[in-house]
C-alpha cells in the first residue's frame, strides 16, 4: 500500500473543520506555518512522524483513522477490483461508477 497525501490532507482538513478551527489556529497551537498547514491539507507536502502524531492529537482521532483511508492498494488489489467492477452489469458498473465519483468527493 502506497500513502495517498492527498486524500490523507483532506482528511486532516475534514477533522480540523469538524472543530471549527482555522488553519492559523491549528499552525499557531502546533507550532507550524500557515503556509505548511496548507499543503499538508492539499497534499502536497509530507510531514515528519513527529508531526503526524501532533495533528492526530490536535484533531483528536487515532493515526489509523487518517492512514486506513488514505492508502492506495496495491497492484493486486486493483486488479481484483477492476476484475469485479468487469463482471457487472453495464447498468450497474456506470451506478457504481457514480458512488465511487461522490463517496471520493465526500472525503
Amino acid at each position: 500500500m502506497v500513502l495517498d497525501y492527498k486524500t490523507l490532507g483532506k482528511r486532516i482538513q475534514f477533522y480540523r473543520k469538524q472543530m471549527h478551527v482555522t488553519q492559523e489556529q491549528m499552525a499557531e497551537q502546533l507550532d507550524l506555518s500557515l503556509s505548511f498547514i496548507s499543503q499538508i491539507e492539499r497534499g502536497v507536502a509530507k510531514m515528519s512522524l513527529d508531526t503526524f502524531v501532533d495533528i492526530c492529537d490536535f484533531i483528536d482521532c487515532s493515526a489509523s483513522d487518517l492512514i486506513e483511508q488514505s492508502t492506495i492498494p496495491n497492484e493486486d488489489q486493483t486488479l481484483e477490483f477492476y476484475d469485479l467492477y468487469q463482471k457487472l452489469p453495464r447498468r450497474d458498473q456506470k451506478l457504481f461508477y457514480y458512488m465511487l465519483k461522490a463517496y471520493k468527493e465526500h472525503l
